[in-house]
């Protein structure tokens, strides 16, 4: 994913300086062995220090995020953040993230790469009732994308809060080494309607169903694309918001000194709180659990 995100400013015809850091980095680097004239580009392996940065992409796993973030901005000023999911594996680190947050004044933006709220800006559903929904899944998915379902959910219920809630959920490993998956069913409940997840779908497309009093919706997602149909007629089509294509876009809104400082975390602080309800929940049905 953090190639995903760098690909979208070295594809740009806009000109950058770049800093990319990781393990690999000379893996990194011999792929990207051919410079373009429009960026200039350093490869590190071990974080770089007193620099100034407009923007800063940390693609970590979520175990080690919170300790990276911490000497990310120690060593550096960061003016705008964009963090992947799912953000920290400890309760704890949550509130202590909030806490660092307000000793970097300079810091004007956090935002954290999810696709929930993106699909409800696209889909515009107006409900006339409370509705009933199903979100299925591709096998051994549903714990990897239960942040970008919740995002989903509480646009839908207008930022209310909600219950989640397990059936039959089995403890199963994930495709990444030493992280943990579920298998079973994830209900999300509220008194505006209830989502219901599984990984069983027969078919080989990811579904969204809802459906109110009026109307019913499902939304599939295919290729890289989305499908809007309403009571089966195809209404809408839009890209999946692939990172090499919108990360770029991200940090020139970012840079807009109109917008407050306030607005420029809420998007932050809302998937930090649903993060942060999901670790508490799996950590309330296994002993162990670590999420990718």
């Amino acid at each position: 994913m953090g190639l995903s995100h760098f690909e979208s400013f070295y594809n740009s015809k806009n000109n950058y300086n770049i800093d990319l850091c990781d393990l690999n980095i000379k893996k990194i680097k011999k792929r990207y062995i051919n410079p373009t004239p429009t960026h200039k580009l350093r490869f590190f392996k071990n974080m770089p220090k007193n620099n100034n940065y407009d923007l800063v992409v940390l693609s970590t796993n979520s175990r080690e995020r919170y300790q990276i973030l911490k000497k990310l901005l120690r060593l550096n000023i960061v003016n705008n953040l964009i963090l992947e999911k799912f953000l920290f594996n400890k309760v704890e680190e949550y509130s202590q993230f909030k806490k660092i947050i307000k000793k970097y004044p300079k810091l004007r933006a956090i935002n954290v790469n999810t696709w929930g709220n993106y699909i409800f800006r696209k889909i515009g559903l107006r409900l006339t009732k409370n509705f009933i929904a199903s979100f299925s899944l591709g096998k051994n998915r549903i714990a990897t994308n239960l942040i970008h379902i919740c995002d989903l959910y509480s646009e839908l219920i207008n930022n209310k809060d909600f219950e989640i809630l397990g059936k039959n959920l089995s403890k199963i490993k994930s495709k990444r080494k030493s992280y943990s998956e579920v298998n079973g069913e994830i209900i999300l409940k509220s008194n505006k309607g209830v989502l219901k997840i599984n990984d069983k779908t027969k078919s080989k497309y990811q579904l969204f169903k809802l459906s109110d009093k009026k109307n019913i919706y499902t939304l599939q997602f295919n290729n890289g694309k989305f499908y809007l149909f309403k009571n089966k007629k195809l209404i809408k089509t839009f890209d999946f918001p692939m990172a090499r294509n919108f990360t770029e876009n991200f940090f020139k809104k970012s840079l807009n000194k109109n917008i407050s400082k306030n607005d420029n975390f809420n998007n932050y602080y809302k998937i930090s709180d649903l993060s942060e309800k999901i670790l508490i929940f799996f950590k309330s049905k296994f002993k162990k659990f670590d999420l990718t």
